[in-house]
C-alpha cells in the first residue's frame, strides 16, 4: 500500500508522531516504565511489546487495506478524555501503575481517535495488546500463587504416600525442608505465558471465541504446570538425599519444564488452527473511505496534542 497520495504524507508518519508525542508529554511516566523493564525479569517482555504490536498488524495480510484513517472517532476522543483523568488521578495519588495504564489508554485513544471507528476495529486486538507494556499483577497475585502452589505440591506429596508437616509456606520431610518463596510462585511464568499466548492466539486464529479460549488456558496451564513442577523438584531432592535440585539446577529445571510446557501447549494449539484468508477474498474486503483533508488533519492532531498537554499541566497547578 503506498504511504505517499497526492504529495501528502499518510497516516504512518502521523501514527509515529502521536508516539513520539506522548513520550514527551509523559516522560517520566514513560521513564517509569522502562525502569521497571530494566530491572524486573518478569517484565523485561515490556520492551518487545510495541514492535509485536506492529508485527501483529504487518503479517497479518488482510489487515492490510486497512492501513489508512477514515474519520476521526468522538469515542476515541471520549477515551482520549477518560483515561487523561485516570492519569491525572494516579499522579495527584502517586499510584505509578494508574499513570502507566492511563497513559497506554491515552495513546490508544489517541490512536482511535485519529484513525477512526471502521480502522480501529480492525485492529483492536494488537492495539489492546499495547496494555501489556504495563507492568502489573506480580505484586497482587504473588501470594495467592505461592499458597496454591503449597497447597498444590503438599497434596501432590501426601498421595504420593509421603509424611509432610506443614507449617504455612514452609514443610518438611524426612528428607529435609522445603519454602514456597516469591520465586517459586509462578508468576513469572504465568505472565510469560499468558504474553506468548495471546501472540500465538491471534496468530493461529481467526475466530475470536478460539483466541479467547487459547488465552484462557494460557492463563490456566502454568498454574498447574508450575505446582507440578514444585512437586517434581521436591521429589528429586527427596530421591538424591537433597544432593539435587537445591541450588541453582533448581532454576534450570523449572525453565526447562515451563519450556517444554508452552511447547505442548502451543503443539496442542495448532491443531485448530483457521485457513488463512486467500488473496482473492482479500481484494474483495470493503474498506472504508478517507474523508480526511489538510485541514481535517491538522484539526485533528491540534486536538490530540491539547488533549496530551491538558493533564500535565493541570497537574502542575
Amino acid at each position: 500500500m503506498n504511504f505517499i497520495r497526492n504529495n501528502q504524507i499518510t497516516f504512518p508518519v502521523y501514527i509515529i508522531s502521536i508516539f513520539l508525542l506522548s513520550i514527551l508529554v509523559f516522560f517520566d511516566t514513560w521513564k517509569s516504565l522502562v525502569e521497571i523493564w530494566e530491572r524486573s525479569d518478569t517484565y523485561a517482555h515490556g520492551f518487545l511489546v510495541i514492535p509485536a504490536s506492529i508485527w501483529l498488524i504487518w503479517q497479518n495480510k488482510s489487515l492490510h487495506p486497512f492501513l489508512q484513517p477514515t474519520k476521526p472517532s468522538l469515542l476515541g476522543l471520549t477515551f482520549i478524555l477518560f483515561n487523561g483523568i485516570f492519569w491525572l488521578f494516579g499522579a495527584m495519588t502517586q499510584i505509578l501503575v494508574i499513570q502507566q495504564l492511563a497513559l497506554v489508554g491515552i495513546l490508544i485513544g489517541s490512536f482511535w481517535f485519529y484513525l477512526g471507528n471502521d480502522t480501529i476495529k480492525q485492529f483492536i486486538f494488537p492495539i489492546l495488546f499495547l496494555y501489556f507494556m504495563v507492568p502489573v499483577g506480580e505484586a497482587q497475585l504473588l501470594p495467592y500463587l505461592m499458597q496454591f502452589t503449597a497447597d498444590f505440591t503438599i497434596a501432590l506429596l501426601r498421595l504420593t504416600g509421603l509424611s509432610v508437616y506443614r507449617e504455612g509456606l514452609h514443610f518438611t520431610l524426612v528428607s529435609g525442608q522445603w519454602s514456597v518463596v516469591e520465586a517459586c510462585s509462578g508468576v513469572r511464568y504465568l505472565i510469560s505465558s499468558l504474553t506468548l499466548g495471546t501472540i500465538y492466539a491471534y496468530i493461529t486464529y481467526k475466530k475470536n471465541y478460539k483466541r479467547a479460549i487459547f488465552i484462557l488456558c494460557s492463563l490456566v496451564v502454568p498454574i498447574f504446570a508450575n505446582g507440578m513442577r514444585a512437586y517434581m523438584i521436591v521429589m528429586i531432592g527427596h530421591l538424591s538425599g537433597m544432593r539435587l535440585a537445591t541450588g541453582v539446577d533448581h532454576i534450570i529445571y523449572g525453565a526447562i519444564f515451563f519450556a517444554i510446557i508452552i511447547f505442548i501447549m502451543f503443539y496442542i494449539g495448532s491443531f485448530w488452527r483457521d485457513p488463512e484468508i486467500d488473496k482473492e477474498s482479500i481484494s474483495q474486503l470493503k474498506v472504508p473511505t478517507n474523508t480526511y483533508t489538510k485541514q481535517k488533519t491538522s484539526l485533528v492532531m491540534l486536538l490530540i496534542v491539547l488533549c496530551f498537554a491538558f493533564w500535565p499541566l493541570t497537574k502542575d497547578q
